[in-house]
């Protein structure tokens, strides 16, 4: 059984809540994530994704050094512990209608599961599924010419 630990993204940044939005979008840049854990007194609280500045700042035309990011913050997190079943986090995204959960253990994020991280696990499901049916079909074949000579 695949459980979040086996899919989710290793790289998880994480904010204290009192920066600008113009400061998130350059962390969010530097370290190439498209999403950052917003966290108070060292606990996370909320998440702020790209899709958030477009829609909360840039498309209503706001000024991003002045929006505080905790206006903007997705709240309360969706969770995950990192042995929650896969299929059960695909029914929690799509129930929520969310693209991303945090997996979580004692209060810590570990990691983000996103729908992209799910495209991967789809595919390398598949492409076991393609090898399992080659080599059977390989074996019969060798079966077959086994038994025919």
């Amino acid at each position: 059984m695949t459980v979040a630990r086996d899919i989710m993204s290793n790289k998880v940044v994480t904010i204290e809540s009192s920066l600008s939005a113009t400061e998130i979008a350059k962390i969010m840049d530097k370290n190439k994530v498209s999403s950052i854990i917003i966290t108070k007194d060292q606990l996370p609280i909320g998440i702020v994704t790209e899709r958030d500045l477009v829609s909360k700042i840039v498309a209503q035309n706001k000024k991003p050094s002045e929006i505080r990011i905790i206006d903007i913050t997705a709240s309360p997190l969706v969770v995950v512990s990192s042995l929650t079943p896969t299929d059960e986090i695909a029914e929690k995204m799509v129930d929520k209608k969310i693209r991303r959960v945090v997996v979580m253990d004692s209060n810590q994020p570990l990691g983000i599961i996103t729908v992209t991280d799910f495209v991967k696990h789809l595919h390398d499901m598949l492409a076991d599924s393609q090898n399992y049916n080659k080599n059977l079909y390989e074996q019969l074949i060798e079966d077959w010419e086994h038994w025919m000579s």
